[in-house]
């Protein structure tokens, strides 16, 4: 930012004292100045109306109320204001400085010692150069964050136009999450795609970080199993039928990116041909918990993060389901909020949490997450049963 000229405020009756501070202000090196002239409070007011002044210097004698000044310098504060007094008394230049006045010079002063005039006049304008600048760097800041908010709240209708809805039915198995982002962009994703009429994949995903670089990811995993239900529609890929085989397809693809991001995801394959989930683990925790036949238990398996390692390492298990089961996802937000002390302690409170019957994600959630407690990853619950 260069320096932009600053204009000085002179407010005398006096053609001698006016001509003199603009000989004095002449004196000032690099600054560039503009001297505006009042002879009057009306002056003043005028001048006020139409321009930004920097600096005011103000003849004691114009004004037969010191208050006035008090009033002027309150007017243009933080910008600074110079007193001249026409006696120099200390009672004159203490009241001066307590009706607002910056520095006070008596008009003798001005004769006899005129470089401490002009070394006042470089600190003053040097104050009000570094508050001019903190002022515009101030706005250009609050612009740049209003743009960016804008860019944000765009890009999280985005990011919920690409997520499922909350609560829906495939091949009569009900889908429900609830997703709670510490910022406005979630690093958390779930989905669910019936491949055919037997057989459903879901997935949840939790993206390292936090915020638009994190949310960015979700959108790239969105795009790969699109593409992967594409190929298979195209009979060309029948990848998305594989839990395994998903999971090293978004390990490369994200590996790819050169983003520097990597994610935990579980995906499920749930066939009605023989009422069984296929399932993989890429670095998930906690694992999902399955509630069937009266018992409620974390489901068994590990795996490697996604986009870490080019030869990653997953689970795939499978296992039968009962005529009612419910199968409940969590991201690993939950157990930053979760009541407990240790690590077993909250993820009994999870078994807890998922022993009831017919819950939703939220009423899942309430029961973990303590009233008034601020999340500070985000939080996804899913919960799939059969309808």
């Amino acid at each position: 930012m260069g320096h932009r000229e600053q204009a000085i405020l002179a407010v005398s009756a006096s053609t001698d004292v006016i001509d003199h501070i603009f000989e004095l202000c002449e004196q000032c090196p690099d600054v560039r100045l503009r001297l505006l002239v009042a002879r009057n409070a009306d002056d003043v007011e005028s001048v006020l109306e139409h321009h930004e002044i920097s600096l005011a210097i103000v003849d004691r004698s114009t004004f037969s109320e010191i208050e006035y000044i008090d009033q002027l310098a309150a007017r243009i504060s933080p910008m600074s204001t110079v007193v001249l007094i026409p006696g120099g008394t200390a009672e004159e230049m203490v009241a001066a400085l307590r009706n607002g006045a910056d520095d006070v010079f008596s008009l003798a002063e001005l004769n006899q010692h005129p470089k401490l005039f002009i070394g006042s006049l470089q600190r003053q304008l040097e104050r009000i150069r570094m508050i001019e600048e903190a002022r515009f760097l101030r706005e250009s800041l609050e612009r740049s964050l209003d743009e960016l908010k804008e860019d944000q709240h765009a890009a999280q209708q985005l990011q919920q136009k690409l997520l499922p809805p909350p609560s829906r039915e495939l091949n009569h198995i009900q889908f429900q999450y609830v997703l709670q982002p510490s910022l406005l962009l979630s690093g958390d994703f779930v989905d669910s795609i019936a491949i055919n009429e037997n057989q459903t994949i879901f997935y949840l995903a939790d993206v390292s970080g936090h915020g638009a670089s994190s949310a960015l990811v979700t959108v790239l995993l969105k795009n790969m199993t699109y593409r992967l239900m594409r190929n298979y529609n195209r009979n060309s890929s029948f990848d998305i039928q594989s839990p395994l085989a998903t999971l090293h397809r978004v390990n490369r693809e994200l590996l790819l990116t050169g983003l520097g991001k990597h994610l935990t995801m579980f995906i499920g394959l749930i066939d009605a041909r023989d009422s069984t989930l296929t399932y993989a683990i890429g670095g998930h925790h906690p694992m999902p918990v399955l509630s069937q036949n009266g018992k409620v238990s974390f489901l068994e398996g590990r795996g490697m993060p996604i986009g870490l390692f080019e030869k990653p390492v997953f689970d795939e298990k499978r296992i039968e389901l009962a005529s009612e089961y419910s199968i409940t996802l969590f991201s690993d937000g939950i157990l930053e909020v979760a009541e407990g002390h240790s690590l077993d302690e909250k993820e009994q409170k999870l078994l807890e949490a998922c022993s009831g019957r017919n819950l939703s994600p939220q009423s899942i959630c309430d029961a973990i997450i303590p009233v008034g407690r601020v999340n500070p990853d985000d939080v996804a619950i899913m919960t799939v049963s059969r309808v």
